[in-house]
């Protein structure tokens, strides 16, 4: 039998010693890496002040002149906490397990992206020992079957230190540290396993409790790009820190094998052995991740399981259904990047979705051989009202309250994440909730907002948002569709970027063929894939990213190359003392 825990003192000298060192450290690594925006540009906000003008323009008019971008500056090397996201998925990836994500501590969102907040987050006690949980968890789920745990290992240890234990150490701590252990550290874990099997007098127990202190260290939940010496070129990542980025920029999750044999060998420190080595991942199905995750981040999916709804109105609402919302999301990002290879504008148009009963079934499509656990891709009719991303339940649910949509949350979203332009917060001394109509004279949302924008302090921000949101007014608070609003007629019209739109469908078809639209997707994956927010510095890179998406037919998986094999994705500055 095993001991389901270690006796305090020994879980004290092993997996808490090596997980509560992140406590300690992690104020200290978010002081000394530096902001990632690099050095003079402290908290810069997005290139080009925020615009979604032409590349390379400076703003203004009446011929004004174009002022060249400034030379390309790298940004100051950092240390990344893994996401949520990354920590669950290198564990599935290692033990085969399912990670419950909202358990984790929470992720740092910075620049509209938890990759960038992850070189700033700070990680307190009672996030390590969630961490530690999880770890743990994962660890006993293997462990606890003879044939997983004999996969894991590779062989049958006959002593804590013998030369299976030292070569399955030295091989699983490969994989989660991301480069080869020094003789040191085998030996400080071989120190784990001795402990553990004297305790518990088990040899198997000590493997358990050093793969645990594997996982629970520093080096599993932080990753470097602090970059190393190139000559006068300053510093470049290369090696073992560009097997990792590579690995949770494309895999979200840990480098496999022959990406360290690349970074072992020098392959990852040219641009070519880059290149190659990222075109092996997005061939492979784990490389389906790049596009997924990038998704999950950018369309803020982590907020769809928090939403709350009023059950009495909403029924079908809960866990089953909110899971697969994301699912849904994810995937189709996923098929049109990989399966259709096809323009990423496509998004906004497609009639795609991947639903299991409980989805179809709000959609208004056929669930006939589905269940809740099985998932099939599936079409909209061509005729019907819903189209592209901004036609799933999970962007129209995340930007609504309890009991109805928000034009204004969902247009602020478009405007934002889908223009990149800015809308400022409205002043803290204006109502946020809108006036509920007399009993007796029922109004739509349309004429509330319409009443609401009489005060000059709410009308200029509202006039950014709503034309975009109303169109989506159809939709209810989880995204069903609906024809009337309390009783009304519902006025659908709205306007995008000048263009007059006759519904959410009409607004869809717009955005498929807009290149600012374009553009500030670039923007988004180049900030997401670099990992901080966009400087000035980096606007000559931003557009020759824009001119090459283009050019591709706006493909991903080409952008996605473009960006790594990059000199923006490779360099660093030193940190400043």
């Amino acid at each position: 039998m095993r001991a389901r825990s270690l006796p305090l003192n020994l879980r004290s000298a092993t997996t808490v010693g090596f997980a509560f060192a992140l406590v300690g450290c992690t104020a200290e690594l978010s002081s000394d890496s530096g902001a990632p925006n690099g050095p003079g540009v402290p908290g810069a906000p997005t290139g080009s002040g925020g615009s979604v003008g032409l590349p390379g323009s400076s703003g203004g008019s009446g011929g004004t002149a174009v002022v060249p971008p400034p030379a390309y500056e790298p940004p100051t090397g950092a240390l990344r906490r893994l996401t949520r996201s990354q920590f669950a998925t290198a564990l599935e990836d290692v033990f085969g397990v399912v990670v419950d994500r909202t358990l984790l501590d929470s992720d740092n969102y910075s620049g509209d992206f938890a990759a960038i907040g992850a070189a700033s987050v700070v990680t307190s006690e009672l996030g390590a020992e969630r961490y530690l949980s999880a770890v743990e968890a994962a660890v006993d789920a293997v462990f606890t079957n003879e044939v997983d745990r004999a996969e894991l290992l590779g062989c049958e240890p006959a002593a804590a230190d013998d030369d299976c234990m030292r070569g399955f150490l030295a091989t699983v701590g490969r994989r989660a540290w991301r480069r080869e252990l020094e003789t040191e550290e085998v030996d400080q874990l071989i120190g784990v396993a001795q402990t553990a099997n004297t305790e518990l007098g088990s040899v198997i127990e000590g493997a358990r409790w050093a793969t645990v202190a594997v996982f629970s260290s520093m080096h599993f939940l932080y990753r470097a790009e602090l970059g190393e010496s190139a000559g006068s070129a300053g510093l470049r990542i290369g090696g073992y820190e560009m097997a990792s980025r590579l690995a949770f920029l494309l895999y979200s999750s840990l480098p496999d094998e022959a990406l360290l044999d690349d970074a072992a060998s020098g392959e990852l420190d040219t641009s070519a052995g880059v290149r190659a080595a990222a075109e092996r991942m997005l061939s492979e199905s784990a490389g389906r991740r790049s596009v997924g995750a990038f998704a999950e981040d950018y369309m803020r999916l982590d907020r769809v399981m928090m939403q709350a709804k009023d059950a009495s109105l909403f029924p079908e609402y809960g866990p089953v259904l909110q899971s697969a919302m994301v699912r849904d999301m994810r995937e189709v990002w996923e098929i049109i990047a990989f399966d259709d290879d096809a323009s990423a504008l496509d998004l906004f148009s497609t009639r795609k979705v991947v639903a299991n009963a409980d989805l179809a079934r709000v959609y208004g499509l056929d669930a006939t051989g589905l269940s809740t656990d099985t998932f099939q891709e599936l079409a909209l009719p061509d005729d019907g009202p819903r189209v592209g991303i901004l036609g799933k339940l999970a962007f129209l649910s995340q930007f609504a309250n309890q009991k109805e949509g928000s034009p204004t949350l969902r247009g602020k979203f478009m405007r934002e994440a889908l223009l990149c332009s800015p809308v400022e917060p409205p002043p803290g001394d204006v109502a946020l909730e809108l006036p509920e109509p007399p009993s007796d004279q029922p109004m739509t949302k349309r004429q509330r907002l319409e009443n609401h924008r009489t005060a000059l302090q709410c009308a200029v921000c509202h006039a950014l948002t709503d034309p975009m949101g109303l169109p989506f007014e159809t939709f209810d608070a989880i995204g069903r569709y609906r024809t009337t609003d309390h009783g009304l007629e519902i006025d659908t019209t709205g306007e995008f970027e000048g263009v007059f739109v006759a519904d959410s469908r009409h607004l869809g078809e717009v955005m498929s063929t807009s290149p600012v639209v374009a553009e500030c997707l670039v923007r988004k994956v180049y900030s997401y894939a670099v990992g901080h927010e966009e400087r000035d510095v980096d606007e000559t890179v931003v557009d020759a990213l824009n001119a090459s998406f283009t050019a591709s037919g706006y493909r991903l998986k080409q952008l996605l190359l473009d960006i790594v094999t990059s000199e923006a994705f490779a360099s660093v500055a030193p940190a400043v003392d």
